[in-house]
Order: structure tokens, then C-alpha cells, then sequence
């Protein structure tokens, strides 16, 4: 299942690994011009809500229940370098999940992937758990990666595209 989704997704980890391969560890929470949404807290979120994806597909989450306060909806970034993990963790982190959903995702039912959006507030963007997962793994991930594209911009560093 989900064959375009998993090669999609896997191209979208490589270039969040372009995107913060020249970033220093320190810079991981600046907030310049505005921009709210960090580093820090834009790769912790990606890997929350692919925590939300094993979920959907039952599979078993990875990370603390304190990553979903941190980083979850409704979350605020701080500028403060110590509220978040690591670039190096983060990005551990990531890749952990990536790898997990991707599993999930190849061997995931047909019943499990038509199954009703458990979420009700947007069920009517994403009426299934197969459409929801694959918002997950696409345009969830790009919006967020767009926002650390932007970001590097604002902070002087060059588009790696």
C-alpha cells in the first residue's frame, strides 16, 4: 500500500536532511523576521505527527508524551535553544520515524486504510485513515519542509535545491 505516499515521503526525509545539514546546533531556534516556526520545532512536529500516522495505522508510536505537548497542535515554539532536543536527535528521531511509517504504511490492510477518520475536526479534508496517512507522508511533510526552506532563507543560508 501506498507506493507513491512511501516514495514521496522518502524523497521528503532526504531533503529535510539537505535542509538542515549546514545548520548549526545553536541556530536551531531562531526565530528571524517573524518566522515563528524553527528548526527545533519544525522537525519535532514532523516527527509527532508521524507518531499520529503509526497510530492511525496501528502501529506502536515512538516517541514520549511529552513530544506531543512540545510539538503537537496548538503547540508554540520558543526561542529558548534548551526547551528542544538536539539537531542530532531530532534528526535521529526522524529517520526512526520515517523508517516506522514507511513499514506501516507497505503492509497497512485494506480495512485499516477505508477505515473512518478518527479525527473528527478534519475528517471532512481527509474522510479515511488511507487519505489521512497519505497527508501525513505528503503535504503535511512539504508545507513543514517549506517552512524550514523559508526559514534558512530568512537566516542567510542558501537554497539547497
Amino acid at each position: 500500500m501506498f507506493t507513491n505516499e512511501r516514495t514521496l515521503f522518502a524523497f521528503l526525509y532526504g531533503y529535510s536532511r539537505m535542509l538542515v545539514a549546514d545548520l548549526p546546533d545553536e541556530k536551531m531556534t531562531a526565530q528571524p523576521a517573524g518566522i515563528v516556526n524553527h528548526p527545533a520545532w519544525v522537525l519535532g512536529h514532523l516527527v509527532n505527527t508521524v507518531d499520529s500516522g503509526l497510530k492511525l495505522l496501528g502501529a506502536s508510536p515512538l516517541m514520549p508524551p511529552e513530544w506531543a505537548v512540545k510539538y503537537g497542535r496548538g503547540s508554540m515554539p520558543v526561542a529558548d535553544r534548551s526547551a528542544y532536543p538536539s539537531k542530532d536527535e531530532l534528526m535521529a528521531a526522524l529517520e526512526t520515524s520515517h523508517g516506522k511509517l514507511a513499514m506501516a504504511a507497505e503492509t497497512a490492510t485494506p480495512e485499516v486504510v477505508s477505515a473512518i477518520n478518527p479525527f473528527e475536526r478534519n475528517r471532512p479534508f481527509f474522510p479515511t485513515v488511507g487519505i489521512l496517512v497519505a497527508h501525513i507522508m505528503t503535504t503535511h511533510e512539504s508545507m513543514h519542509l517549506g517552512q524550514l526552506s523559508t526559514w534558512r532563507r530568512a537566516m542567510g543560508f542558501p537554497g539547497v535545491l
